[in-house]
């Protein structure tokens, strides 16, 4: 049994895979994996996830899709099937576009492959998880305050100042060099875990939207991403 995770591209399957890992190796202990596609890049992504997606839930009947686009930059599709202006309404064109597909085969009960797809987005890109570990941030910066500066919780930054940017200047202005995407954003991820990144020392929820594509995941396989504790589940869009 797999879960197949539909995103834009080799850095997002990266960062999440790190992240993930040990969530992975439970997941693995009861027999389900987790297989990351990237589509290259948002407009292709919105191109291929109706027939992509549709023909992973044809092929195995225990499998589920997760798809996992960024919601920002959106202005591109505004005159388009595709136009969205939030994530409610991202969610709503996946939907749209994966039961054209299956509708295409003539089946039965669509529903039934339906509710094996988790419609979902990033806010941002994958950097919103690095502002919401501000210590290992600090760390990989060599700072010896936390860095802050940015709205709480990260998912709410402003289209114009997203988490990318943010990040680097960051690095920019600390380490007087570039951000490095594939070598920073794994490194800081590497140290954390999946529940440090969704509550911050307050146990506040720094990033409920992501979380519920995780509980999503944890309730269709019985293996939770992180230890729920006292943190109340959310209610999910699908």
């Amino acid at each position: 049994m797999k879960v197949w995770v539909f995103d834009e591209g080799k850095s997002d399957k990266e960062a999440l895979s790190v992240l993930w890992n040990e969530w992975r190796l439970k997941l693995r202990n009861k027999g389900w994996g987790i297989q990351f596609i990237p589509l290259e890049n948002k407009s292709k992504y919105l191109k291929k996830i109706g027939a992509r997606a549709a023909e992973k839930l044809l092929f195995d009947v225990n499998d589920l899709v997760v798809g996992l686009p960024d919601l920002y930059p959106n202005q591109n599709y505004v005159n388009t099937e595709y136009k969205h202006d939030n994530l409610d309404e991202l969610a709503k064109v996946q939907k749209r576009l994966v039961k054209r597909y299956l509708q295409k085969k003539r089946l039965p009960g669509i529903n039934r492959y339906m509710n094996r797809f988790y419609s979902g987005a990033l806010s941002h890109d994958l950097e919103m998880l690095l502002l919401a570990v501000p210590n290992e941030l600090k760390s990989r910066l060599g700072m010896s305050n936390k860095p802050s500066g940015w709205q709480r919780p990260p998912e709410e930054q402003n289209q114009n100042r997203p988490p990318k940017k943010i990040i680097q200047k960051l690095f920019l202005e600390k380490l007087r060099r570039s951000y490095k995407e594939t070598v920073d954003c794994h490194a800081v991820l590497s140290n954390v875990s999946i529940r440090d990144v969704l509550f911050d020392e307050h146990g506040r929820d720094q990033c409920p939207s992501f979380r519920a594509m995780l509980d999503w995941i944890g309730d269709k396989t019985g293996v939770q991403a992180y230890n729920v504790g006292n943190a109340a589940k959310l209610t999910s869009r699908q």
